[in-house]
């Protein structure tokens, strides 16, 4: 399947999700994270939900990785470059919804993304290879591609099953591993 049509497939599937299906999604993958993988004093990057887009709710897993003396890094957005940059989150900082309606730090520590040990990149689907389907802009890629070498990327996706993906870029960053409601595939 092309990226365009798998992400209006995609798109819509989620929508359609009820409000109790997606924290129930949301619960599943968060127990599967804090089972699977080590936090503890690691930096670790998340993403906060767009709502209007079903997005998965990884808030809970704040606490779980402040508690195992973990930091987490949350990304502001420049719509104008195509970039994501992290800023430390600090309980006492305030987020705002952009324009964008994406959930964002207000200040915080600029972090380097060489620093980060985790990232946890949303996405729509993937492939049995390890390749994300995202929005479309190239914000992770670019944000991926900055990391240091042996930082682990990780997606979250709604649903189980792997799709084809027939249009890989070279510039696409793939992941190490995907986590759904019911499984970890690793790459």
């Amino acid at each position: 399947m092309n990226k365009a049509l798998a992400r209006k497939i995609f798109k819509l599937k989620r929508l359609e999700l009820t409000s109790s299906q997606l924290k129930e999604i949301s619960r599943k993958i968060i127990f599967q994270l804090n089972n699977e993988f080590d936090f503890s004093e690691k930096l670790v990057n998340i993403f906060l939900p767009i709502e209007k887009f079903n997005e998965i709710d990884l808030t809970s897993l704040i606490d779980h990785v402040l508690t195992k003396k973990g930091l987490i890094c949350i990304n502001k957005t420049d719509f104008k470059n195509h970039s994501l940059t992290p800023h430390l989150f600090d309980k006492q900082k305030k987020v705002e919804i952009s324009d964008y309606g994406i959930p964002e730090p207000l200040g915080g520590e600029i972090v380097s993304p060489s620093k980060i040990n985790y990232v946890i990149v949303p996405l729509l689907a993937f492939d049995n290879h390890g390749n994300r389907l995202g929005y479309g802009k190239g914000f992770y890629d670019v944000f991926l591609s900055e990391c240091k070498e042996g930082t682990c990327f990780i997606g979250v996706n709604h649903f189980d099953d792997p799709i084809q993906i027939y249009d890989i870029k070279e510039h696409d960053v793939s992941l190490h591993y995907v986590v759904t409601p019911e499984k970890i595939y690793k790459f």
